[in-house]
């Protein structure tokens, strides 16, 4: 197992290129289809996948939520298959990693012997996801080509933590008290306005894209609404040259 992946950019960025991709992509798709689809882009992947772990220690508890292509799919069906391998380890042990699946010794022969024959995948990174106490679940990148990802295994975490904010739980960090002010739930309904507009999505993934930026950069929800409302935070998506 390695953990040698190439230095990302800054938080910030990194948030702004991950909410931008997801909400450029083509053909709609749920939230957390295209948040999963964007942290493949901006890591390099070739293909990944999202699965929600509800015992870590129970591999047989845990359920597929997305993956980007068929290999991808394919990856996560060879781990139900064979019940071992990186992802049900990083749900045990809160650990990201990275591993060759054609180098000797894996500690998952039989992983990555199916999936070497069965796919193209040379290559896994694995991540555990958080949007509070315990594992939720692990995102899983996968390469067909020489090199690694980019980004530390701490930036993919944080990538992976903004998608479980986002998209798994409602009562993580960034979601208002119940004791907010009438002005600061106001700035919030007013926010996840403009960000509908600006994203053509649904109040819920608008509401959810707030959260994930106000846990992310460690500020509050009203906050983070503030900001959309002064314009000094645009979820626009790039045009295309």
């Amino acid at each position: 197992m390695s953990s040698e992946v190439e230095t990302m950019v800054d938080r910030p960025t990194l948030l702004a290129t991950l909410t931008s991709t997801a909400a450029g992509i083509r053909g709609g798709g749920s939230l957390v289809a295209r948040l999963c689809e964007a942290a493949r882009v901006v890591t390099d992947a070739d293909g990944a996948s999202l699965a929600l772990t509800a015992e870590a220690r129970n591999f047989a508890t845990r359920s597929v939520l997305c993956a980007t292509d068929d290999v991808a799919a394919r990856i996560e069906q060879i781990h139900d298959v064979v019940g071992r391998g990186p992802s049900a380890d990083v749900a045990r042990d809160d650990a990201a990693l990275t591993t060759s699946l054609t180098d000797r010794g894996s500690p998952w022969p039989e992983f990555a012997e199916m999936v070497t024959r069965q796919t193209p995948a040379v290559s896994l990174t694995a991540v555990p996801l958080h949007a509070g106490p315990g594992v939720l679940g692990v995102l899983t990148l996968y390469r067909s080509r020489p090199g690694a990802l980019t980004g530390t295994l701490d930036d993919l975490a944080f990538v992976a933590d903004v998608i479980a904010v986002a998209v798994l739980d409602g009562t993580a960090p960034g979601t208002p008290p119940p004791g907010a002010s009438w002005d600061e739930r106001s700035a919030i309904h007013q926010a996840v306005g403009m960000v509908m507009a600006q994203l053509a999505v649904p109040a819920d993934d608008a509401l959810a894209l707030l959260r994930a930026h106000a846990f992310a950069l460690d500020l509050t929800l009203p906050v983070v609404a503030n900001q959309v409302l002064d314009r000094e935070l645009h979820f626009q998506p790039e045009e295309e040259p």
